[in-house]
C-alpha cells in the first residue's frame, strides 16, 4: 500500500548563519510568518527592523539577535506593549499654521470616512461568501529548547481531525497541509494549490505545565485575517483549547458545530502517544520501532486508550508493509491492537480504518475490509486518511 505519511523534516537551528538578515522575505522566513505578518508586527509590536537610507525604497535588514530578544520578550508578555510616554505640552502655535493643521484635520476626517464606507461595503460584499473549505497548517514549536515539535504536530492533527467531523466543510488531510512545514510560502499561492477558502496557522509555547497557543485564521483569496486569538493554559486544559480553537475556527467558517471528544485523561499517556505519532509520520525502521515502544508505554499509563491502541496497530501494519518484520509477525498484532480499539471505543473512526487494514491487507478480505472502512466514514466523513 502506498504511504500516505511522508517523514515530517526536522528543521535545524540556524546558528552557525551570519547575524544579519538582508530582506524582508528572509526575516519572515527566519520568524516563520510571512511577510505582511512581519510588516504587521513592525509597526505593532515594535519587531526591531532597520532600514537602508539610500535610493532603494522599502529596503530592510535585521539582526538575529534583536529578533531572538525581540520574540523572548514578547513570549512573555505578547498582549501588553509598554504605552507611549506623553508628548510634552506644546507652545502656542501662531494662527495661521492652526488653521493650516485645523483643514489638515478635517480632510483626515473626510478621508477616514470615506474608508470606512469603502469597508462597509467591502465587509457587505464578502459577508455573503461561503468558506467551505480550510487547510491547518502545521503550528510552530516556539519552546525555548525547541524540543516540542511532536506537541505543536500533535495539536494540528488534532485540530484536522476535529475539523473534518463537521459536515459540509472540506479539511485538507495532514499529508497535503504537512507538506507546507518549514516553508514561508504565501498563504494565498498554499490556497491556490490546494484549492481551498482559508488558512489557520499558528505556534505553540511549552514550559513546564503551561502552553500559549497562538492561532490565526486567514482568507486566501487576499490574506485577509479574519480571526487570531492568543491562549494561556495551564498543560491539563490541552483538550479544552483543542475544541475551544476548533469550534471557534468552524464559528468563523459558519460550519456548525465541532464534536467534542477526550481520547485520555492521563496527559502523560497522550504525550506519549503524541510522541509515538510524531515518530511513526517519519516511516522509518527504527522510528516504527520507537513508535511501538510510545504507544506501548501510553497504554501502560492506560490500558483504555483506543487511540493508542489504533496507533500500535497502523506502526505494526506498516512494518509488514514496508518489509522492516515479516507480515506473519507484525500483523497479528496489528489486528489484536485494532481489535483491542474497537472493543474500547466503537464511535473511534482510527480504530476502524486499522482494523480494515488488517482485513484488507493481510486477511484478504475485502467485504470485512470495506465494512470497517464504511464505519470509519460514517464516523468521520471527512478524514483525507480514510478516504485513502
Amino acid at each position: 500500500m502506498p504511504d500516505p505519511r511522508p517523514a515530517v523534516p526536522i528543521s535545524k537551528p540556524l546558528t552557525s548563519k551570519p547575524d544579519r538578515l538582508e530582506s524582508g522575505k528572509d526575516i519572515a522566513t527566519y520568524l516563520g510568518r510571512e511577510v505582511r505578518t512581519i510588516q504587521l508586527w513592525e509597526r505593532s509590536e515594535g519587531l526591531p527592523i532597520h532600514r537602508h537610507q539610500h535610493e532603494k525604497r522599502s529596503s530592510v535588514y535585521a539582526f538575529r539577535s534583536e529578533l531572538d530578544a525581540w520574540r523572548a520578550a514578547r513570549a512573555l508578555s505578547p498582549d501588553s506593549l509598554a504605552p507611549a510616554p506623553e508628548p510634552p505640552d506644546a507652545p502656542l502655535l501662531p494662527q495661521r499654521r492652526k488653521t493650516t493643521i485645523l483643514v489638515i484635520a478635517v480632510i483626515g476626517v473626510i478621508a477616514i470616512a470615506a474608508g470606512l464606507v469603502s469597508w462597509k461595503h467591502y465587509v457587505s460584499n464578502s459577508a455573503g461568501e461561503t468558506l467551505s473549505s480550510i487547510v491547518v497548517l502545521p503550528f510552530l514549536d516556539l519552546s525555548p529548547q525547541k524540543g516540542q515539535e511532536y506537541f505543536s504536530d500533535g495539536l494540528s492533527e488534532e485540530i484536522i481531525d476535529a475539523l473534518s467531523r463537521v459536515p459540509n466543510l472540506r479539511v485538507v488531510a495532514r499529508t497535503s497541509a504537512f507538506a507546507f512545514k518549514g516553508k514561508a510560502a504565501d498563504i494565498r499561492r498554499i490556497g491556490q494549490q490546494l484549492n481551498v477558502d482559508a488558512a489557520m496557522e499558528g505556534s505553540v509555547r511549552k514550559a513546564a505545565d503551561r502552553i500559549r497557543i497562538t492561532a490565526q485564521l486567514n482568507r486566501v483569496s487576499d490574506g485577509y485575517h479574519l480571526w487570531s486569538r492568543t491562549y494561556d493554559r495551564q498543560l491539563s486544559d490541552v483538550f479544552a483549547v483543542q475544541h475551544e480553537i476548533s469550534q471557534a475556527i468552524a464559528a468563523q467558517l459558519r460550519a456548525g458545530d465541532v464534536p467534542h471528544r477526550q481520547p485520555t485523561r492521563d496527559l502523560q499517556a497522550y504525550d506519549l502517544y503524541q510522541e509515538g505519532l510524531y515518530v511513526f509520520n517519519q516511516h522509518q525502521p527504527v522510528t516504527y520501532n520507537k513508535a511501538v515502544e510510545r504507544y506501548r508505554q501510553a497504554i501502560a499509563r492506560d490500558p483504555q486508550f483506543a487511540l493508542a491502541y489504533a496507533g500500535l496497530a497502523d506502526t505494526y501494519a506498516y512494518m509488514a508493509e514496508n518489509s522492516f518484520v515479516a507480515p506473519r509477525e507484525a500483523m497479528p498484532k496489528a489486528k489484536d491492537a485494532a481489535a483491542r480499539a474497537v472493543a474500547l471505543d466503537p464511535d473511534l473512526a482510527q480504530a476502524h480504518t486499522s482494523l480494515a487494514i488488517v482485513r484488507l491487507d493481510y486477511e484478504w478480505d475485502r467485504d470485512g475490509g470495506q465494512t470497517e472502512l464504511r464505519k470509519a466514514l460514517e464516523l468521520d466523513p471527512g478524514s483525507g486518511y480514510i478516504h485513502h
